[in-house]
């Protein structure tokens, strides 16, 4: 791989960044994907421990104001979770739920007020109280990702971001809280027998949902990042709408939410439906794994677990069991504990996501501050008129994010890039997949992520990066790069760039490199589709109910029963969706 016979380390710096070059555009795919794990854990590794390296790009840790009056002025929750030990007997509840996510938060809250139930939550990760959440980047993925936000598919191709803690994908993301489209509600109604996606007491639902979730636009303050969004929009002629966020109407200036809201203005399920649940006497258990569901007469009967890493096992008895472990260990469990159905674990959408940066150098930007991921272009979200395409964001990546979602090419330009930190913006296009890949199982019962990009989504990934790329320029960015191995950072020139030759010219090199597999940095936020929902037990894993087809009392209440792609966050449609279907 070197073309050399010494050890790698022995190499001088130029021939080992020779060398790396070599593997970023080898003809070998095998290679292609080499360098780029190489390349995601070298950097992600060396940016996750660098204090004395934040000064030089101006970044500035953990936020400023992590013990200011938003810290010590507000009361948070209090949790209490059972600790099972040596000594610790079956358990028996009404009902276990395998998750603590948007989907299982929701179904226990329901569950226990309206019927009286005896609920447990079981979760594979920890509470962090508020007071526990540090803001440093290297906590926040060890502590709330899953796999630290070390998690790759298995050729390597895409970055996968999943929520492994109390609360799920809630407690780290980004505050957005868009409704599903209409068109995305027709598709699974007239496609999959779902009819109740577009009934009016389906509909009525969404205000009792965005209310408890304190979703609306109100006191949203646009940052630097998302007012050249807006701007450079309005010079394209591209639409731009301001994004809804769920942070109960007041200002949300907080950059760091990714790594956890210390401050408890956004309205996780943390701070809103787990809540209720503990309020209406639903009990919990943190750092358990659910080995798998028990299952007596094709009916559901409780579930195994262990704690301690294994050391210690135990039943919980229930006469139900929701499954709510997200589009990754939902499947993963089904398919661990028997289940047969062809539909449990495929079908899985990512929304892959792609970015390109801006650099403004007259411009401070610190595109981690304010209110993040307030604006958004559908400019491109029906690429192919069956609306499937790209919706454009501006990123909230701190210093290891914004090292990985570009390609490292060699030490000096990655220095470079790195000292611009502060004067960049990066712009994702998250794509609404038509074509899925696979949820499988290795050999510890453990989910392993198998995807590739079809052409038709590619066309939508670069239909989005092109005119993120024209909105940077209008914007009056001065250099602009992709995140394509073979695509160098462009220089913008001229005092009409966006007629300018050599931009067209660069335009069109992005679409013809592509974002194949090796090509592109990718990542994944939103993992569903794999216990698809349907009312045909041979397109479907579970019906319009969320009951499994081959087991009674085991249902699926997450993302994965999603027919297809919901092409944005899914957290409001899927705690809308239970919320409606729990009161029947």
């Amino acid at each position: 791989m070197t073309n050399s016979t010494k050890l790698f380390y022995e190499l001088d710096l130029k021939q080992r960044i020779d060398a790396v070059a070599k593997w970023s555009t080898s003809q070998k795919n095998s290679i292609r994907q080499f360098y780029k794990t190489i390349s995601y854990l070298t950097c992600s590794t060396f940016w996750l421990n660098p204090y004395d390296l934040y000064p030089a790009i101006g970044y500035p840790g953990p936020d400023p104001e992590i013990n200011g009056s938003r810290f010590k002025g507000r009361t948070f929750p209090e949790y209490e979770f059972i600790e099972i030990t040596e000594d610790t007997k079956d358990l028996e509840f009404d009902v276990v739920i395998v998750g603590s996510g948007a989907g299982g938060s929701v179904a226990a809250a329901r569950l226990a007020r309206k019927s009286g139930n005896s609920v447990i939550i079981i979760e594979k990760g920890h509470h962090y109280h508020q007071s526990e959440l540090t803001l440093k980047e290297k906590d926040g993925y060890e502590k709330l990702y899953e796999l630290g936000g070390g998690m790759l598919s298995e050729d390597s191709s895409m970055t996968v971001l999943s929520g492994s803690n109390f609360g799920g994908g809630t407690t780290i993301g980004w505050s957005t809280s868009t409704e599903p489209s209409h068109f995305v509600r027709e598709e699974w109604a007239n496609n999959f027998g779902l009819n109740h996606f577009m009934d009016d007491e389906f509909n009525d639902s969404l205000k009792t949902i965005q209310n408890r979730l304190g979703v609306n636009t109100n006191n949203i303050v646009q940052n630097e990042s998302n007012k050249i969004l807006c701007d450079g929009c309005k010079k394209i002629g591209a639409p731009v709408t301001t994004v809804p966020q769920n942070s109960a109407s007041r200002p949300h200036e907080c950059g760091w939410c990714g790594l956890g809201c210390r401050y408890g203005e956004k309205q996780s399920v943390v701070m809103t439906y787990l809540k209720d649940a503990k309020d209406y006497g639903v009990k919990f258990i943190q750092d358990c794994f659910v080995e798998k569901v028990l299952i007596e007469n094709n009916k559901a009967v409780g579930v195994e677990a262990t704690v301690n890493n294994g050391e210690k096992k135990f039943r919980v008895n229930t006469k139900k069991v929701i499954v709510a472990c997200g589009g990754l260990h939902s499947p993963a469990l089904l398919l661990r504990s028997g289940l047969k159905n062809k539909n449990i674990g495929k079908n899985l959408f990512t929304n892959p996501t792609a970015a390109v940066y801006g650099i403004f150098p007259n411009k401070d930007i610190k595109n981690y501050s304010g209110t993040i991921q307030s604006a958004v272009c559908d400019a491109k979200e029906n690429v192919d008129g069956e609306h499937y395409g790209a919706k454009i964001f501006v990123g909230s990546y701190h210093p290891a994010m914004m090292s990985t979602a570009f390609p490292w090419k060699s030490p000096l330009e990655h220095k470079q890039f790195m000292l611009q930190y502060n004067h960049i913006i990066p712009l994702l296009t998250i794509t609404r997949d038509r074509d899925p890949g696979q949820i499988r199982i290795d050999s510890k019962g453990l989910p392993k992520l198998y995807y590739k990009l079809s052409q038709h989504d590619a066309d939508s990934v670069i239909a989005g990066l092109q005119t993120s790329l024209k909105i940077l320029v209008a914007a009056g960015a001065t250099k602009i790069g992709t995140c394509q191995v073979d695509v160098e950072e462009f220089e913008i020139a001229g005092e009409n760039p966006l007629n300018d030759i050599k931009f067209l010219q660069y335009l069109e090199k992005v679409k013809k490199v592509g974002v194949s597999a090796g090509q592109a940095c990718l990542s994944s936020i939103h993992q569903m589709g794999t216990c698809r929902m349907g009312d045909d037990p041979t397109k479907s894993a579970v019906n319009p109910l969320g009951e499994t087809w081959e087991v009674k009392n085991l249902y699926v209440a997450d993302s994965s029963v999603f027919p297809t792609s919901a092409g944005a966050s899914p957290m409001v449609i899927f705690t809308r969706h239970y919320y409606f279907y729990l009161s029947k």
